[in-house]
């Protein structure tokens, strides 16, 4: 379900669901976040992509207990991207869709293809969102372009992406990897330290504050 190769300083995770155009079930959700956690110690950063045409489709909905089972995997998988000490990197090889732009939302930075496309149709299918995917999509391309999207089921074209800041750049997966590999030779503790503080909401002030002095002793 996933395909997991490590290139010196840089995990790449792929989605390898083709034949469900990478729709994130229980078993998938698992496999990311084990693949998350638990990189080589020389890794500094993570690419998260899809297998074929399709980054992810969203929630695999024909899965039993969505509300109740496959929900809140897929949470604890956003949370475990935004509170991991690694910068995570998607690379949008193709659409985008539910759940699958949470996905995208959830890691630090985004490039994207030619073919990718974000769409948010909540309204459409007729699901509930919690507070996390509205602020921080609005945080990422603004209140306006935020309501468009979750109220009125807009997508969001790959130039208007990049014209945002939602995404850092369009290109090539050679092209996402190469931007990963900016964060080799950088200091670890304080990658992890600035994470933290763009995501104060997972962390006690206690932690931060840890990982502030953490930066500060790991100085040469």
């Amino acid at each position: 379900m996933i395909k997991v190769v490590d290139s010196g300083p840089v995990r790449v995770i792929s989605l390898d669901r083709h034949e469900k155009r990478n729709a994130l079930s229980q078993e998938l959700c698992t496999l990311l976040i084990d693949g998350i956690l638990h990189p080589p110690s020389s890794t500094r950063a993570i690419v998260l992509t899809g297998e074929g045409t399709v980054f992810s489709a969203g929630a695999d909905l024909d899965e039993t207990d969505f509300q109740d089972a496959l929900y809140p995997v897929i949470a604890k998988l956003m949370r475990t991207i935004v509170a991991s000490p690694l910068p995570a990197v998607a690379y949008l090889n193709g659409p985008a869709i539910g759940a699958g732009m949470m996905l995208a939302m959830a890691c630090d930075l985004r490039v994207v293809s030619e073919t990718a496309v974000c769409s948010l149709p909540v309204t459409k299918i007729g699901i509930g969102v919690d507070s996390w995917p509205v602020e921080a999509l609005a945080e990422l391309i603004g209140g306006a372009r935020a309501r468009a999207m979750l109220l009125a089921g807009l997508p969001l074209d790959v130039d208007t992406a990049v014209a945002t800041g939602f995404a850092v750049g369009r290109g090539s997966l050679e092209d996402a990897l190469a931007f990963a590999g900016n964060f080799a030779g950088k200091s670890a503790e304080t990658v992890a330290n600035v994470k933290q503080q763009f995501a104060p909401s997972l962390f006690t002030e206690a932690e931060r504050d840890a990982g502030v002095q953490a930066a500060w002793d790991a100085r040469p």
